[in-house]
Order: C-alpha cells, then sequence, then structure tokens
C-alpha cells in the first residue's frame, strides 16, 4: 500500500483538516495521558512538601525550646512532688487527726465534737471533712488556726460559725470568763490516692 499515493487523491484542504485533527488528536493523547497525570501528581507532591515544611518547621521550633520545656517538666515534677508531700496518706489520718486535736489543746480549746466524715475521691487525691465544735476564748481560736496554717500538711477550714457561750457551762459549772466562746466549723484534710484514683 502506498502512503504517499493514498494522500495525493485527498484535496489539500482535506488533508490539511485531518493532519490538524490527528494533531490535535496526539495533544490531547498526550495531554491527558501523559501530561495531566504528571501535573497533578506534581500538584499532589507540592502540597505534601508543604505539609512536610509545616511538619519540619515546628518540630525545629519544639527542639530550640526542647532545653526550655525539659526545665519546665523537671519544675513541674519537682513541685508535684513537693505538693504530694503535703497530702498525707490514707494511713497517716489518725496521726494528722491527733495532732488537730492537740494543737487545738495547746491553743486552750475544748473539742466538743471532732467526727471525721467519709473521705470523697477527686482525681488523684480524696477530701478528708471533719466536723467540729471548739469551745474556748476567741484568741484561742485564733491561736489554733494560726497554727494549722504552719502545718505540713494541708488543712482547710470552711464555714466558720461562732456564737456566745452560755454563762453556765455543759457540765453546770459557771465558766471562768464571759468571753468563751463556742466555735463550729469543718475541717478538711486531703489524701493522696495517686493517679485516676
Amino acid at each position: 500500500m502506498d502512503i504517499k499515493g493514498l494522500f495525493a487523491n485527498i484535496p489539500k484542504r482535506q488533508l490539511y483538516m485531518l493532519l490538524g485533527l490527528l494533531a490535535a488528536g496526539l495533544l490531547f493523547g498526550w495531554w491527558s495521558l501523559l501530561f495531566k497525570p504528571a501535573w497533578e501528581e506534581r500538584d499532589r507532591l507540592q502540597t505534601q512538601l508543604a505539609g512536610l515544611e509545616q511538619q519540619l518547621f515546628q518540630k525545629k521550633r519544639i527542639a530550640a525550646n526542647l532545653p526550655q520545656l525539659e526545665a519546665e517538666i523537671k519544675q513541674l515534677q519537682a513541685r508535684l512532688k513537693a505538693s504530694v508531700a503535703r497530702l498525707p496518706e490514707e494511713k497517716e489520718i489518725p496521726t494528722l487527726l491527733t495532732q488537730v486535736n492537740s494543737l487545738g489543746e495547746e491553743s486552750g480549746l475544748v473539742f466538743t465534737l471532732f467526727r471525721p466524715q467519709a473521705a470523697v475521691k477527686k482525681d488523684f487525691y480524696a477530701e478528708v471533712p471533719i466536723q467540729v465544735r471548739v469551745e474556748g476564748s476567741f484568741h484561742a481560736l485564733g491561736a489554733f488556726f494560726d497554727r494549722i496554717g504552719k502545718m505540713e500538711r494541708i488543712m482547710n477550714i470552711g464555714t466558720l460559725s461562732v456564737s456566745l457561750a452560755p454563762a453556765a457551762g455543759q457540765d453546770g459549772r459557771r465558766r471562768a470568763t464571759a468571753l468563751t466562746i463556742i466555735a463550729e466549723f469543718n475541717a478538711t484534710t486531703f489524701t493522696f490516692v495517686g493517679t485516676g484514683g
């Protein structure tokens, strides 16, 4: 078959149109099969590169701050250790309550009620509320609260109610001074129960 003879019989205008269509077809095939997938792959790789560059920037920033972050972690761990040391373990609560009672008596107070309640568990600690009623002078109560505030263990005082004591005590004897008060309050101490306990 003679290709030159085949094209010789076709008018030039149709031949140019046929060659134009053939060139357009080849161009479309090249674009859809080769260029377009390569272009899409280039876009995907550029997006991936931008993400990796962002990650690299963040990691470099973290690496630059690493000594500072490690120092902060050590500082926080030391603070946690010191705070946990101020939280007695559950087995230490009776000793702590005896110490509180002794501080009250040393301050000149008489305990008429000292009732520990059930512990209320929180995140890593438990609250141990105690109902307290004492009798004594206002200055003795202030001295007691001052001593409680200076204890190594954490003890919070809340819902304080103070009233004058009647002239005669519960035992029927007359009080030494008319300035004797009755103070009722809730004292709360805390125990360490561990993470998520």
